[in-house]
């Protein structure tokens, strides 16, 4: 059972715990980080199709989507890259 260390008080705790033992802070969840990429890339998909297939109000909404998926994927992507580096750094 691999250790991580609490986002709050920085004690060991298991790494499947999902509240600290010693001061009741939540641990973050990486399923939070792979809905949110998945979010993304299905806003991004979406919004790629209401853009390039429709026209008006609609294709504004399209494109709207397509930024928000992008901006979802990418920062879903890099949160999960940064908490695996700060958990490699300790």
């Amino acid at each position: 059972m691999s250790r991580v260390h609490c986002v709050d008080c920085r004690e060991p705790v298991p790494g499947d715990a999902r509240v600290c033992p010693h001061c009741g802070a939540v641990q973050p969840s990486p399923l939070v980080d792979a809905g949110i990429v998945v979010a993304g890339v299905f806003a991004f998909v979406f919004g790629a199709i209401l853009a390039l297939m429709t026209v008006g109000t609609t294709r504004l909404a399209g494109f709207l989507l397509l930024v928000v998926g992008f901006g979802l994927a990418v920062g879903g992507y890099t949160r999960h890259v940064d908490r695996q580096a700060a958990r490699r750094a300790r």
